[in-house]
């Protein structure tokens, strides 16, 4: 397995229509993507600029087409975890995410997790060694972007075939967003607003997706 690094300048083309977004933050760090079925689910911690107001950014968003769902839960220090979810067919990129999921569908392959500034990006996605030439083209080709580094990676041996699709989407979405960890950086009814579920169902998908992991672990 590979870890393989990627930049890339915002001010590129590619990014154009996206230019107010980028105006719009300091910073971004997160997963640029995960894919569950026909839909792209973004989650990533960010801090605006002072001068922006966030509500502006939200209805912004929620005007694209392809966005199905987004959400701004604030945090103490000021910044905000930003959730999106949209339909890969709608999507602006939707030919070169059909190339990657394509791709996906021969060996493993995850968008582990990205960067942002206002200048520049940084990309990170784990594949496996006979998808890296396949894996760097497509994504020199979507983002126009260049090769940081190249790394070995080992996985552990991954226990999510065995949840649904909705099991898996509420835990990563928990996981990811900080619900686990000590103090809770989201509270419950903040991923129930997030995947817009009550809080009773997203409890009960957590409950029965994390008694699969333990199953998949203690076995």
């Amino acid at each position: 397995m590979k870890r393989i690094k990627f930049r890339f300048l915002n001010s590129s083309d590619v990014f154009s229509d996206f230019k107010w977004f980028i105006e719009a933050i300091e910073w971004a760090y997160g997963d640029t993507h995960f894919m569950v079925g026909d839909e792209i689910i973004k989650l990533v911690e960010l801090k605006f600029k002072e001068e922006v107001n966030p509500q502006d950014v939200i209805n912004r968003m929620r005007n694209l087409p392809y966005v199905e769902d987004v959400k701004l839960i604030p945090l103490k220090n000021g910044h905000y975890y930003l959730y999106t979810r949209a339909k890969l067919p709608r999507h602006p990129n939707a030919e070169e995410a059909f190339d990657i999921l394509d791709l996906q569908k021969r060996g493993f392959l995850i968008f582990e997790k990205g960067t942002m500034t206002r200048e520049e990006s940084f990309l990170y996605v784990v594949c496996e060694e006979n998808l890296v030439p396949e894996v760097i083209s497509a994504i020199k080709r979507t983002y126009n972007a260049e090769v940081a580094s190249i790394e070995d990676y080992t996985p552990n041996e991954s226990i999510f075939s065995k949840l649904t699709e909705k099991q898996l989407k509420t835990l990563l979405v928990a996981y990811k967003s900080g619900y686990f960890d000590s103090p809770k950086r989201v509270t419950l009814r903040d991923l129930s607003q997030m995947l817009g579920l009550s809080p009773s169902t997203v409890k009960e998908h957590l409950r029965k997706g994390l008694k699969k992991v333990l199953e998949g672990v203690i076995e």
